[in-house]
């Protein structure tokens, strides 16, 4: 379709927005001719030479050194603003080796987990850990430590601590035993962490901390979570299977037992001659616990969770859009940066991770991501709402060239609210756990699951998380355990506006200096709906099937005879869902085969697929999948009435 220039007088939203509280700003700049940022910094942010003081932390789980160079090079346009660490802590490949048998689907949390006893195992450790396994995390940690030299930057180290640790090192080591930290819903097998009470634990983690930084001494950094996906610390309020732990310790407040934790990491890299900032991050702790962590702090320790003015993080949209990937929301990362600039720590975590180090976003959505960053330190805006939509629309002009910046601005302006609609209204429909771990991506959607041959199921029962191979089958919405709804109309409503931010991305010519970039985020956006259409596909599928379970419980009979117009509301209703969720499979379909493949997160191989990562033949299983569902479209028929005359 040939684009015409747009009509001089169809106003955009920026102009709308900002003309006349631009002359306000232009006047009132003229009061601060020392810059208008200037008044953002705190003293605490300025060294001796008089710049803002700021660590920029960049994460991103990548294996392949070829793509984490790529990512260094990208990261050291940020040294001009402040000093640059990227986290390194990537394993080499997934523990297989933790997962026991049968349905144990909280074990896929952890198998990514990062430690050092992976790297640098303690002697007490080393014999139940894979040699090969260590020795390929141990090459892979050296030689992103060797990139990072070349280009001058630092490194930094995540992970979840304390970990748990194989049955067989409890059986060796018995009172080091701490407490249970799998989700009994989640789980088959009880898994238990080490008890950082305990001397001996101190001991083996201060060594291998030690044994880490001295191999890598690039390491600044140690930021780690604790109390969720395969980390726990003893009788801690909000530990799934419930506060816990060996009754020894049991009288310690939780600030005490993080202080020790932190102060154990401190002594480790004291060994090795090394200081390192410790953050504790993204952690499950009740409020009392959290104030009480806070207050213990050792030097040079930091509780993000808490002390949030102190650290400020930016994220790609992969992480709250996987398992798709190649777009973020420009006009949210500005607003971050500005409360950036406001903070007294200025510590700034850069996650282009997701879905517990099974994703990591395109290269080429980090370029444009790191570029946006370094643009805003280079050239900071005014404070204030008017100054970030400048700012906004400066960046448009470099991607969609003048003349269709104020389209491209809309569209970004238009996203930006679907995204906050999507936090008050969807807020727990994530596409990782409805549309990955419940395999509404690749599932068919079937009034009778049931009815499914157990070589139907195959390809994607196993993934489901669920302990209970029959609620697996039969709920739809069980989402980790619990049972999930969504409120009706409001699905329709978010779809409609993603679909006016992707028309407005459409509409945006080919002489567009970043038109492939901007059609890649077209891309990866129509991905992302599909995967929410799905899930309110299911969840209305789902509502139905509750409604009607005593008619399901009973035997399939043929419907009664007297003549009707309607039949069954909930029959006619169930049909317009499933021909729906057919055709968002189609369309879905057409979208990975022309290059949608490279916008979402998927194995490479079949070993590798998982609950939380979806398979190398996902186009094929999602033809599987319509296929299956037009196999078993008559199915409801037998349970309910058919319009006929």
């Amino acid at each position: 379709m040939e684009h015409q220039k747009k009509d001089t007088g169809n106003v955009s939203l920026y102009t709308s927005l900002t003309v006349i509280p631009v002359i306000l700003i232009i006047f009132l700049s003229s009061f601060n001719l020392s810059g208008a940022s200037s008044g953002f910094a705190k003293k605490g942010n300025i060294d001796s030479g008089g710049k803002i003081k700021r660590t920029f932390i960049l994460h991103a789980p990548i294996r392949n050194l070829a793509e984490f160079e790529k990512l260094v090079k990208q990261a050291v346009r940020l040294k001009p603003y402040g000093k640059v660490e990227i986290n390194i802590s990537t394993l080499a490949d997934k523990s297989f080796y933790e997962k026991p048998p049968g349905r144990n689907p909280w074990y896929e949390y952890a198998g990514n987990n990062p430690t050092p006893y992976k790297f640098f195992p303690d002697s007490r450790i080393a014999p139940f850990i894979p040699v090969e396994f260590v020795k390929k995390n141990r090459q892979l940690i050296l030689a992103k430590a060797k990139i990072l030299r070349v280009y001058g930057l630092e490194a930094a180290f995540w992970c979840y601590e304390p970990n748990f640790l194989p049955d067989a090192f409890f059986n060796a080591y018995p009172h080091m035993r701490g407490p249970r930290v799998d989700h009994p819903r989640r789980s088959n097998h009880p898994a238990f962490a080490p008890c950082i009470s305990v001397k001996e634990t101190q001991d083996m983690y201060a060594n291998m901390v030690n044994l880490l930084v001295r191999n890598v001494p690039e390491i600044n950094t140690f930021f780690f979570k604790t109390n969720d996906a395969g980390s726990g610390i003893c009788w801690s309020d909000w530990q799934y299977s419930g506060p816990n732990g060996p009754a020894h310790c049991k009288n310690l407040t939780m600030g005490l037992r993080v202080q020790t934790l932190m102060n154990t990491f401190k002594a480790g890299a004291g060994q090795a001659g090394k200081s390192i900032i410790i953050y504790l991050t993204g952690s499950m702790f009740s409020a009392e616990e959290k104030e009480d962590i806070y207050r213990h702090l050792p030097e040079n320790c930091f509780f993000q969770s808490h002390n949030s003015d102190k650290v400020k993080g930016i994220n790609s949209a992969i992480v709250s859009y996987y398992p798709v990937k190649g777009f973020f929301n420009p006009l949210e990362i500005l607003n971050t940066l500005n409360s950036v600039n406001k903070i007294s720590g200025n510590t700034i975590f850069i996650s282009f991770r997701a879905s517990y180090d099974r994703g990591y976003e395109r290269l080429e959505a980090t370029d444009q991501l790191i570029g946006m960053i370094e643009g805003y330190f280079a050239d900071p805006p005014a404070e204030g709402e008017i100054a970030t939509l400048q700012k906004l629309h400066k960046l448009c002009e470099k991607w969609a060239g003048i003349e269709y910046a104020d389209q491209l601005f809309d569209a970004f302006v238009v996203l930006n609210n679907a995204d906050k609609f999507r936090k008050v209204t969807l807020r727990s429909v994530s596409p990782m756990y409805w549309g990955v771990s419940t395999r509404q991506i690749t599932r068919p959607l079937v009034f009778v699951p049931q009815q499914l041959t157990t070589e139907e199921e195959k390809y994607f029962l196993p993934y489901i998380f669920n302990v209970s191979e029959n609620e697996a089958r039969l709920d739809y919405t069980d989402i980790n355990g619990g049972h999930r709804t969504i409120q009706p109309g409001v699905m329709e409503q978010f779809l409609h506006k993603i679909d006016q931010v992707c028309l407005l991305f459409e509409n945006v010519p080919p002489s567009a200096p970043e038109k492939k970039f901007i059609e890649n985020m077209t891309t990866a956006l129509k991905i992302y709906r599909s995967i929410m259409r799905s899930a309110g596909n299911f969840a209305g599928a789902q509502v139905i099937r509750d409604r009607n379970k005593d008619k399901l419980n009973g035997p399939a009979h043929r419907p009664d005879k007297i003549p009707t117009w309607t039949g069954d509301p909930d029959l006619l209703r169930f049909n317009e869902i499933m021909r729906d969720e057919l055709d968002n499979a189609q369309e879905l379909i057409d979208l990975l085969e022309n290059g949608g493949m490279d916008m979402i997160c998927h194995a490479d191989d079949s070993l590798h697929e998982d609950t939380f990562l979806l398979g190398p033949d996902l186009i094929d299983q999602i033809k599987q999948k319509r296929k299956i569902m037009l196999k078993h479209w008559t199915d409801i028929e037998g349970y309910m009435t058919t319009p006929f005359k």
